[in-house]
């Protein structure tokens, strides 16, 4: 009665304790395919019990169970019989009936051995004087890394916060320069322009460049011109804007020169005058 109590709280003695003691962690690995998938195929020599498990890559398809088949004794017959009852001279697998060049049988699927490591080549060879070639886990060539393309800006919110659309699949919010906004909190260099044009209803117009040192952003308003029918306002939204004529590369203070000309947002501008504070931080800083 205490030997089955035992073994039904998974205790009780081993059945060959000298084959548990002389093969203690020493296991059999076949390397095998199964419909075309990898798996390896592992023989415990301490107590016969088999495990196979599924070899997967990244990005294989399949869900990502570690174990195709659970540690145990693997039987040759897996047809059901009655609850309660076992078919008479049920056999399980050992060791000795691996053979090379001959599939592994379990519960109906087989396994193809394409290979083993080296203990268990030596282990074969030794004992059965059967000859395994040695092999590996076979992994799949990884593919060639694809270009990400990033779409042109098609001018809708900021241009960096577009971006983390492309780069995650759940956006995060654009870090910026902490130290830089606030030590330039409420800094903005403001200029005087107008349009390079030769229409005559631009020509008399002007607008206010105001560039913002904080997250370098540009806004421009446009201020009222009497008799020219054109209502004031914004004219542009504050946003980072690129200069075209430099590669793309964000507009700097540096962009925007006395007398010199600078495309936003494909308009083009001639600077005219600044205030007093944009010369003094001009003449610090760029000098």
């Amino acid at each position: 009665m205490k030997e089955y109590m035992e073994k039904t709280l998974g205790g009780g003695k081993v059945a060959s304790q000298k084959q548990f003691l002389d093969n203690d962690r020493k296991v059999l690995r076949f390397f095998c395919e199964s419909e075309d998938l990898p798996f390896v195929f592992q023989y415990y020599l301490a107590d016969d019990t088999v495990e196979i498990r599924e070899v997967h890559h990244a990005n294989d398809g399949r869900d990502a169970f570690p174990k195709m088949l659970r540690r145990q004794k693997l039987p040759f017959r897996s047809d059901v019989n009655q609850p309660g009852l076992s078919f008479i001279g049920d056999n399980y697998l050992t060791c000795d009936e691996i053979h090379p060049g001959q599939p592994i049988n379990a519960f109906g699927r087989l396994y193809t051995i394409c290979g083993v490591d080296a203990f268990t080549a030596q282990y074969f060879q030794d004992k059965f004087n059967r000859s395994f070639e040695i092999g590996s886990i076979k992994h799949n060539e990884a593919p060639e890394p694809v270009e990400r393309q990033v779409p042109p800006y098609n001018g809708f919110g900021n241009e960096v916060d577009t971006l983390g659309y492309i780069y995650d699949l759940i956006p995060k919010k654009p870090k910026g320069d902490f130290f830089k906004s606030v030590d330039n909190d409420k800094k903005i260099l403001r200029y005087t322009a107008k349009f390079n044009t030769r229409v005559p209803e631009d020509i008399e117009r002007r607008f206010i460049i105001s560039f913002y040192l904080a997250d370098d952003s540009i806004s421009i308003y446009e201020p009222a011109v009497k008799n020219s029918g054109i209502i004031e306002g914004p004219f542009l939204r504050r946003n980072k804007y690129k200069n075209v004529d430099k590669s793309d590369a964000f507009i700097t203070p540096t962009d925007l020169p006395l007398g010199g000309n600078i495309k936003i947002n494909g308009f083009s501008y001639n600077i005219l005058s600044c205030d007093d504070y944009t010369v003094s931080y001009l003449r610090n800083h760029l000098d």
